[in-house]
């Protein structure tokens, strides 16, 4: 009985999940007006230049295309402190962060 129970649900979850996947709407039909496929429209997309100071905070992780960036060296730069324990400066764009190299977190942003 138990079996038949379950056999009875599942036919019926399946048969639903089948009917709801060939209600889906289909894209590839033919526009009636000139018996021609839609085109796909394009999208511009704007790439904006990342500002540190102005986009990213302290305690944040920095996105991951800048886990390898290379190091600047401090002592190139008055500004810049000498970096700590597993932290190293990068520059980004007109900016410089100090990043946690284990953790990826921001720990202080200067824009010279």
């Amino acid at each position: 009985m138990n079996t038949l129970v379950k056999a009875i649900v599942l036919s019926i979850s399946t048969s639903i999940l089948a009917a709801s996947a060939f209600a889906a709407p289909q894209d590839n039909h033919k526009d009636v007006h000139n018996g021609k496929y839609p085109v796909a429209q394009k999208t511009q997309v704007k790439h904006n230049s990342v500002k540190p100071s102005r986009d990213w905070r302290s305690g944040q992780a920095i996105p991951s295309q800048y886990h390898n960036a290379n190091p600047v060296d401090y002592k190139r730069h008055s500004k810049l402190t000498k970096p700590g324990k597993n932290q190293q400066w990068i520059k980004v764009n007109s900016d410089y962060v100090l990043v946690n190299t284990i953790t990826h977190k921001i720990v202080k942003i200067i824009k010279l």
